[in-house]
């Protein structure tokens, strides 16, 4: 059996631990939504899904040299959205800021570097957020309490992400939530 995998931005438990206090009052006002725990919060590079074990290795060593030449950069976080959109949300997510360009293109190195380990090529634009919940039901209702709260226009100080390493992850999904296990890590050209 295969493994269940992405690559991701791991999250300093600082920022983690920032994002889930400023995401609390939300939570009580919102209770029926399924939360992410701050704990496992990453952003999400490339989402890779069925994953021989045999496959992790050299999954490194293409996306190693892809984005060798990328050097660390800055983002932010900046405030929350939803997917797909505020009347009937499904996902509830944090924005992001800051040097979004140099973000979109380490995403774009990553997707082509993997393609000839047999994992498709996104067709949908990246779109870099943090999600930090779902809707499992009534997202009608969830959009119309949720336009009551000003989560769209309320500042989000939660500071700020340095990019400096690429993370491969798997994915355990249990009846409590996911586990999420780092099996590699590389950092940007510095």
């Amino acid at each position: 059996m295969g493994l269940r995998t992405f690559l991701a931005i791991d999250l300093p438990s600082t920022l983690q631990s920032a994002i889930g206090e400023n995401i609390r009052p939300v939570q009580r006002e919102l209770p029926g939504l399924s939360w992410s725990k701050h704990e496992n919060l990453h952003l999400n590079l490339k989402f890779l899904g069925d994953t021989a074990e045999s496959q992790v290795d050299r999954i490194r060593l293409v996306v190693e040299p892809a984005i060798s030449h990328v050097s660390p950069f800055v983002i932010a976080c900046e405030g929350f959205g939803v997917f797909p959109n505020d009347r009937s949300p499904r996902v509830l997510w944090i924005g992001l800021g800051g040097d979004l360009d140099s973000l979109a293109a380490l995403a774009e190195c990553i997707d082509r570097a993997v393609v000839p380990l047999g994992f498709p090529q996104e067709d949908r634009p990246f779109r870099p957020h943090l999600t930090v919940g779902r809707v499992k039901k009534d997202h009608r209702e969830v959009g119309r309490v949720m336009s009551t709260l000003d989560v769209f226009t309320a500042p989000f100080p939660c500071g700020s992400l340095p990019v400096e390493r690429v993370s491969l992850f798997k994915s355990d999904l249990r009846q409590t939530g996911p586990i999420y296990t780092k099996l590699w890590d590389i950092s940007l050209n510095a």
